[in-house]
């Protein structure tokens, strides 16, 4: 048994077996045990002592306050019947046999999978919490052990996060966790670490306000959203896909598959010509890697929204969850246009591959398969890949471009934003006839435009003619597909619908959008659980995407009786329409919310006075389903 214990986290204190207090009256006297204990059986030179806690003072001044000190540390020591320390001219050194050092002990066993839970216990607060540095020299030391130690902690909350031990949940684990986040309200696996504890509690809620918080932190301090990592976990928890009793860890949630990220291509002259072709070439790449299965790879609605946050390709690397990134840009050089594609290891910032292309400018959309084709074969070097040229017609310059620019209006917020969308994709048409996508994008686009599920039947009929001509032109564009299933499902032909979503996904297993639409059908259909896996993983395919995969959402939970989690997927959305408003508002009905219900109902009569229109349709397959939405809309007032 120890002979006396010395306490440095959380405070200062040196007590003998027995519990007696061994006094040390100053400040400098606490210091400089601290120091020498953190630094025991290491000699410690009197002059670094010296000017560490008397720097500011004459050396011969400082050095009598040295003397002194040690003098009153063994004094204090030999009250338990200790003398620790060993003193010569030159040095000092601080032997702790007999002495238990809870910094020490918390060290070691943090060392130690099975003694997690007993250095949690351990870890009462910051190293010499409460007590002011002497020097700036002492404050720069001091600094560094509390990130050590709170450090070592944060590596322990997550063993006991992800522990299947039912004990890893305790009041202390809690407790360290808020105190890191006091400390640093910026440490995001903290923030994971606590969700994950309160969901095994039982606690969903507590887990997604940590969610809320760490967000707010990241958006106000950094102005950055949470890392995939997070994002995965939250979406984890919103649509109930971890256990509170098993938790899986994030090791095993990742995918076995390299995970690839496609940057915008730059677009380095400033051609205004070339504003729209950057985004275009960076879209087909992405599509073109999408299409193998071996591939993971995120959607580029995600890649652009973090690059544009910062140009660090580690920290782009981490937040999207990826481990290599593909840069390029596009110059124009007289009548040639030249493209350089680089592939880089995100962790280490090492180029894996690069390389430049010079075509002309009317054969500059050939490009694409040639970048794709020499970055499967180098993420693959290992496995053989046989790449076949893509066989699609190539689309006129002009037309292509008339596509980029309609999908950058397609369901846009604008009050003309749709409308001009249409007048793009008719534009390109009538460019390129045999155009497969112009006249996917142009059909769906009437859809849009025309308020989807209230679409006349006129226009639906057209909007099918349109589509279905697109995939007979193509039938190998999984984006054709995705429009087509879209519109039948508007139609409300569920079959059609799902047999072209599949061949969809099927074409290109990596199309974020395509699988995320898939969800709303499934539930249509009567399967909104599967409905919420396949948002999910949309929604790590693009851990930043757009608004309307959380509308999706809140339909599919809401079919599954998950109605706080449905209010909490409506409430991500910044300019919610009249049918998000009647979703959220059936919600607040289910739960007797009413009122809150009747704030959402008024918002969803101001946007849309006939609201609910003549010719709605609900096209569940199973009565029971359309009757359950029914009762949430008649319950907050917006039915009969």
């Amino acid at each position: 048994m120890a002979a006396c214990r010395l306490t440095l986290l959380g405070g200062f204190s040196l007590q003998a077996d027995g519990g007696a207090q061994l006094a040390l009256p100053t400040r400098k006297y606490r210091l400089l045990l601290a120091y020498l204990a953190l630094s025991a059986g290491r000699p410690q030179s009197r002059e670094r002592l010296a000017s560490l806690l008397w720097g500011d003072r004459g050396e011969t001044q400082a050095r009598d306050s040295l003397k002194q000190s040690l003098a009153a540390l063994r004094q204090a020591f030999r009250q338990a019947g200790l003398d620790p320390l060993h003193a010569d001219r030159e040095s000092a050194t601080f032997d702790p046999a007999g002495i238990e050092i809870d910094a020490i002990e918390f060290t070691r066993l943090t060392t130690q999978a099975t003694s997690s839970d007993k250095a949690i216990a351990i870890y009462r607060g910051d190293l010499l919490d409460g007590i002011d540095s002497a020097t700036s020299e002492f404050e720069e030391w001091l600094r560094s052990e509390r990130e050590r130690l709170s450090g070592l902690a944060v590596r322990v909350l997550e063993q006991l996060a992800q522990s299947p031990d039912p004990n890893a949940v305790s009041d202390d684990t809690i407790r360290l966790g808020r105190h890191l986040l006091a400390r640093d309200r910026l440490r995001e696996p903290v923030y994971r670490a606590l969700m994950r504890l309160h969901l095994r509690k039982g606690e969903r809620t507590e887990a997604l306000k940590l969610y809320a918080t760490c967000r707010t932190a990241l958006n106000e301090d950094l102005g950055v959203a949470p890392d995939a990592r997070t994002e995965e976990l939250y979406r984890d928890i919103i649509t109930d896909r971890l256990s509170p009793t098993v938790i899986t860890s994030e090791a095993g949630r990742t995918t076995d598959r390299p995970a690839i990220a496609v940057l915008p291509f730059s677009n380095l002259g400033g051609d205004a010509q070339f504003a729209h072709l950057c985004d275009g070439i960076t879209e087909d790449v992405v599509t073109g890697l999408g299409r193998f299965r071996l591939l993971f790879v995120i959607d580029r609605h995600s890649s652009s929204a973090i690059s544009g946050r910062t140009s660090d390709v580690a920290e782009i690397g981490r937040r999207l969850g990826v481990c290599q990134l593909v840069q390029g840009s596009l110059k124009r050089l007289g009548e040639q246009v030249r493209i350089t594609v680089r592939l880089i290891d995100a962790g280490s910032r090492v180029q894996l591959w690069g390389e430049a292309y010079d075509c002309a400018l009317p054969d500059i959309l050939t490009i694409p398969d040639k970048v794709t084709g020499a970055i499967v074969s180098q993420v693959h070097s290992r496995v053989e890949i046989s790449l076949v040229e893509q066989s699609r017609r190539r689309p006129t310059l002009a037309a292509y471009e008339c596509v980029l620019r309609g999908v950058k209006h397609l369901r846009g917020y604008g009050a003309d934003d749709n409308r001009r969308a249409v007048e793009l994709f008719q534009r390109a048409v009538e460019i390129d006839p045999d155009y497969p996508l112009a006249h996917a994008y142009r059909a769906f686009a009437d859809v849009v435009l025309h308020g989807y599920s209230d679409t006349p039947p006129e226009i639906l009929k057209n909007a099918l003619s349109m589509a279905t001509r697109a995939v007979e032109l193509d039938n190998d564009d999984g984006r054709c597909h995705w429009l087509l299933g879209l519109i039948h499902e508007y139609n409300c032909d569920l079959d059609r619908a799902e047999h072209h979503h599949r061949r969809a996904i099927a074409l290109n297993p990596n199309d974020a959008n395509a699988v995320a639409s898939l969800a709303p059908l499934l539930t249509f259909l009567g399967r909104a659980e599967e409905g919420i896996d396949r948002l999910r993983e949309a929604m790590r395919l693009n851990p930043y995407h757009p608004e309307w995969y959380w509308s999706d959402l809140s339909m599919t939970l809401y079919a599954t009786r998950r109605y706080p989690e449905a209010i909490e997927a409506l409430q991500r959305i910044t300019q919610p329409g009249y049918w998000q408003w009647a979703r959220l508002a059936a919600c607040y009905a289910q739960l007797n919310r009413m009122d809150e219900a009747g704030a959402a109902a008024a918002e969803v009569r101001r946007l849309r006075p006939d609201f609910p229109a003549a010719n709605m349709r609900l096209p569940y397959r199973n009565p029971a389903d359309a009757a359950h939405l029914l009762d949430g809309l008649r319950k907050a007032g917006l039915t009969g």
